[in-house]
């Protein structure tokens, strides 16, 4: 999934390791962590460089959950 086809108040995260490991998570606007529950302690790496991909699966079928989609 793209970062394009997120609702409005979810965004990208990811640490340089989700970003070199193509794992980037899903976050939610006013959450301390992404939504499989990893704490968003770092720069938002994913956002730095611009990625586009969403590659955390948790993540996916988390929002998937969430959004009925």
């Amino acid at each position: 999934m793209n970062k394009s086809n997120l609702t409005s108040g979810y965004y990208i995260f990811g640490n340089k390791g989700a970003v070199w490991s193509n794992q980037v998570h899903i976050a939610k606007n006013s959450d301390s962590t992404t939504l499989c529950k990893t704490p968003m302690l770092s720069s938002n790496w994913a956002r730095i460089q611009e990625v586009e991909h969403i590659g955390c699966e948790e993540c996916l079928n988390k929002y998937k959950e969430q959004n009925n989609k």
